[in-house]
């Protein structure tokens, strides 16, 4: 005889294998994208094994026995000690008010060149009348557990749900902090006509959540892939950068990178996770010059200097990609208040970051999570309201 809850558990699985299969997801991936939905984590969440990602990577030149490694060689910073582990379980990062997170307004179509801030490393990029989301994370933890994890400072500005449509997810690299499943499972599913552009190895992980192959574009460092999005054509150019990947304890087996994205009229430079490297003086000759820049301040640490750049280091790469067109150019920082992942306090990254550019003839714009702000106008909180942060700080 069968069981009532073998009933429902059968129920639950042939309901979400008839949803989720009409939007680009196998059925083999259905259930997990239905428990993605409500918001629980499986352990494919871990994403694809090293099988898995193999045959993606294989042909890249920058493999070195089965694993990238950054361009720039490690410079050796100081190893961590006990007390580097208590003061992490401190997490002195924390502000001294609720964040104030706004809740954005998007039109019908996309502007020319608009960000709005989602928190951490995502951002809704609309560029030349497409849209582009950045490292999209909307989960309360950058973990594969509901439970344990690094948890949000500030609730996320949008859900899936209140999203406008999007063309392009772009993907950075692997980590838990810019590849969430819960996000992109139902981003997936919620709107199928959108494309995601990564890294060589990290369509392996979208493939075993259930996203079609064809929906999927990866690339190699200094690759370029260009998609059509409507009339729209945008280039995307897979850049380097100095970081690590992984999911679980084996590292390195899919590519990390940052990226340059063009369009008719307008180009940008995203930064991902990175330390600070020479290379970027060659990714800003390769781009030729770009209007706006989503550059990471935060994360940083004495102990990981190759990993994560210092504010003063950003606005370095922020010079150095935008080369001549630094003063017409735009930075916005990301990877800062969200989620307390180092011995810094909350409000450092900007403390530090907003004089160093200034004297260094960059513009730096700082909305807050939620914020908009029109780079052609010049026009949205972050430029109406500059030192909203201060308080939280």
């Amino acid at each position: 005889m069968t069981s009532t809850k073998g009933k429902t558990s059968a129920a639950f699985a042939q309901r979400a294998s008839s949803t989720l299969t009409t939007a680009g997801l196998t059925a083999a991936d259905a259930v997990t994208a239905r428990l993605a939905d409500r918001g629980l984590r499986s352990a494919r969440a871990l994403g694809a094994r090293a099988h898995e990602i193999a045959p993606r990577t294989a042909g890249s030149n920058f493999l070195r026995d089965g694993a990238f490694q950054n361009l720039e060689p490690d410079s050796g910073g100081p190893a961590p000690d006990f007390q580097v582990f208590v003061d992490m379980v401190r997490r002195p990062g924390r502000p001294r008010t609720s964040i104030p997170v706004l809740t954005p307004r998007f039109a019908e179509e996309a502007a020319e060149l608009t960000v709005t801030w989602l928190g951490h490393a995502s951002a809704l990029v609309e560029l030349d009348g497409a849209r582009i989301l950045t490292d999209p994370v909307f989960s309360r933890r950058c973990s594969p557990s509901d439970i344990v994890g690094p948890a949000r400072m500030h609730a996320s500005p949008v859900t899936v749900a209140d999203l406008p449509p999007i063309d392009v997810v772009l993907i950075s690299h692997d980590h838990y902090d810019h590849l969430d499943m819960t996000t992109v499972v139902e981003l997936a599913v919620r709107q199928p006509a959108l494309r995601f552009v990564a890294p060589i190895g990290v369509g392996a992980h979208l493939e075993v959540w259930g996203i079609a192959a064809d929906r999927i574009t990866e690339a190699d460092w200094w690759e370029t892939r260009t998609l059509t999005v409507g009339t729209t054509d945008l280039t995307f150019t897979c850049c380097p950068a100095r970081h690590f990947s992984g999911r679980a304890l084996t590292r390195n087996l899919a590519q990390w990178a940052s990226w340059g994205v063009a369009g008719p009229t307008h180009r940008m430079f995203f930064s991902g996770d990175t330390g600070f490297t020479e290379q970027f003086e060659e990714v800003g000759a390769r781009l030729g010059a770009v209007d706006l820049t989503l550059v990471a301040v935060g994360a940083y640490d004495p102990v990981w200097p190759d990993i994560h750049v210092n504010p003063e280091e950003a606005v370095a790469i922020h010079r150095m990609v935008t080369g001549d067109a630094v003063g017409d150019a735009v930075m916005i920082p990301i990877h800062w208040g969200t989620f307390n992942l180092a011995r810094h306090t909350w409000g450092d990254p900007i403390a530090r970051v907003l004089p160093t550019a200034a004297a260094n003839a960059a513009t730096v714009l700082v909305p807050p999570p939620g914020g908009a702000i029109d780079l052609v106008g010049r026009t949205g909180t972050g430029v109406e309201n500059p030192a909203w942060w201060e308080a939280s700080a």
